[in-house]
């Protein structure tokens, strides 16, 4: 029911008639202030409890409205609000969403990241967008959590950061904000197209000059950054990348479907880049349907470093994330936001480092064609 600010008090007050020549005003409310102002109750209650979520033109006007109109929060309510969750907020994803195992990986350093720092985490799944941005107000809303940890793969995951920028949620990406400027947001990633370029570099140490790209669908900045990194390398080197590159998705049968195209052609390659391990595992079968060994007739590399690249046979050679350094970086900036919010956010861009295996060995000793 809408609080009506002329009601008085009724009948029932115990006072005959005589006795009211007067209304008696109305306690000032939250409410009252947040409709002076034209913003919501929870703007209000941050600019008495939580200064730093606002900007400051927008505190300036709740504080005014709260000096003009007399309001006074009651002090044991406003004491409970105020009081820190220690607690940041992190979606879960499914593990077809997974590959790799990265995120849940990620999730156990950033909580022992976060534990370390009095913080605890706060997990969520959400099957939509529309469902994660109401788990996020609410939580927010609630005072469950301070702060939120994102991800941000692709152009597809956009609105949710611009959500919480216009909400003036607080909130670190890992990963970074394809499509919007860098510079708009506080993120922590993984150069990957750096990575790849390692991956290059080491099957051209072993005398490849056929080295073939298994890429995804380029819809997402992510697949991108890390083809690039490949098309980088192959370039410093001079070798040829037209007619190289094959795309899909992320799973292991196309890994294997796209890798015997490849292995099928005139002149297949003997090297082939993958930006995750999941393809890699598909490009090895596809080698042995043919009656190929890894690393001995094909160099393949993956991406990940999954629990996959270290128990398959022969061993995969792939690209590590510094998933505890990124996770202590994320923990740090969203310090560095909540106590500063103010302040110029602040990017950290990591580097991965190559893990060798046996996929890019010579198992007979007669070393890769070339």
């Amino acid at each position: 029911m809408k609080f009506n600010a002329k009601t008085s008090l009724g009948a029932g007050s115990g006072r005959d008639e005589g006795s009211r020549s007067k209304p008696r005003p109305s306690r000032p409310t939250m409410a009252m202030v947040a409709e002076r102002v034209g913003v919501s109750t929870q703007t209000v209650s941050f600019a008495l409890s939580s200064p730093g979520r606002l900007s400051p033109a927008t505190l300036r006007k709740v504080l005014k409205a709260v000096d003009e109109l007399g309001y006074r929060p009651n002090q044991a309510a406003r004491s409970l609000r105020s009081r820190s969750p220690q607690a940041l907020g992190f979606r879960l994803y499914p593990a077809d969403r997974d590959v790799g195992g990265v995120m849940a990986s990620y999730l156990y350093e950033l909580s022992a990241a976060a534990r370390k720092e009095d913080y605890g985490v706060f997990s969520y799944a959400a099957e939509t967008y529309e469902e994660e941005t109401q788990i996020i107000e609410e939580t927010f809303r609630r005072n469950t959590v301070d702060c939120f940890v994102i991800t941000c793969p692709s152009s597809d995951d956009l609105p949710l950061p611009l959500f919480l920028l216009e909400r003036q949620i607080p909130f670190v990406v890992f990963g970074r904000p394809w499509g919007l400027p860098m510079s708009d947001c506080w993120w922590v990633d993984v150069d990957g197209a750096a990575g790849l370029e390692q991956a290059v570099n080491h099957l051209v140490d072993l005398g490849h000059r056929r080295i073939a790209y298994l890429g995804w669908e380029k819809s997402a900045g992510l697949a991108e950054d890390r083809e690039s990194g490949w098309q980088r390398a192959m370039g410093s080197h001079g070798l040829p990348t037209r007619g190289m590159i094959v795309r899909g998705p992320d799973d292991v049968e196309t890994g294997r479907r796209l890798a015997g195209e490849l292995l099928d052609r005139q002149t297949p390659p003997t090297g082939i880049i993958c930006p995750s391990d999941t393809m890699a595992i598909g490009a090895m079968r596809a080698c042995r349907e043919r009656g190929l060994e890894p690393g001995r007739d094909v160099g393949i590399t993956g991406y990940d470093d999954s629990l996959g690249a270290r128990v398959v046979t022969p061993g995969l050679t792939s690209i590590a994330q510094p998933l505890e350094t990124a996770a202590k970086h994320t923990v740090r900036l969203l310090l560095d936001l909540l106590n500063s919010p103010d302040s110029k956010p602040e990017q950290v861009l990591l580097r991965p480092s190559l893990v060798v295996r046996e996929s890019t060995m010579t198992l007979s000793g007669t070393g890769p064609v070339s």
